[in-house]
């Protein structure tokens, strides 16, 4: 008989409730839920160690989005002509520089251009969608030597606005 160990798994409310709402929706038990997502990551990652000289594939990261606001948009929204709609989904204000204060995920996208301009010579394109009013998805097509690329997918994984980060790579002379 297998051996079972049990551990403690500490998780945002959020995600919390829509990991059992999704779960109970395929009807798959918590352990059995846990178990293949720890298989799914460790094969991905298998494959990644085995890897070796030039590469191509992409990094697939979903992020979160947070808006810029500033303290006079929420005193003054009446008087001032950039407040911020959000039930019609978009922005109607002026994109113009002012002083802010940046959130963990505004000062994520910003380290996020820094971490791609210091891998230009491995990213080949990036393609930016936006999912919902706050996120958004970012494809990064990659080629190059293999250790590049991973220290790129491993400086990007860092950032804490982001959800979920792939890595989709073949060797090239493959």
């Amino acid at each position: 008989m297998e051996e079972y160990k049990r551990f403690t798994v500490s998780l945002p409310k959020d995600l919390y409730d829509k990991f059992e709402a999704f779960r109970n929706n395929i009807g798959i038990s918590r352990s059995d839920s846990i178990r293949k997502a720890m298989y799914t990551l460790m094969a991905s990652e298998e494959s990644i160690t085995k890897a070796s000289g030039n590469v191509v594939g992409c990094i697939p990261i979903i992020m979160l989005h947070e808006h810029f606001t500033d303290k006079h948009e929420k005193e003054d929204s009446a008087e001032r002509s950039h407040e911020i709609n959000h039930d019609d989904k978009h922005h109607d204000h002026e994109y113009d520089s002012r002083p802010i204060y940046a959130s963990v995920q505004q000062t994520d996208e910003i380290l996020k251009n820094d971490i791609q301009h210091h891998f230009y010579d491995v990213i080949t394109s990036t393609l930016h969608v936006h999912l919902e009013f706050e996120k958004c998805l970012e494809i990064i097509a990659v080629s190059g030597p293999f250790e590049r690329v991973k220290k790129l997918k491993e400086a990007l994984q860092r950032l804490r606005s982001i959800v979920s980060i792939q890595f989709f790579i073949i060797d090239k002379e493959f």
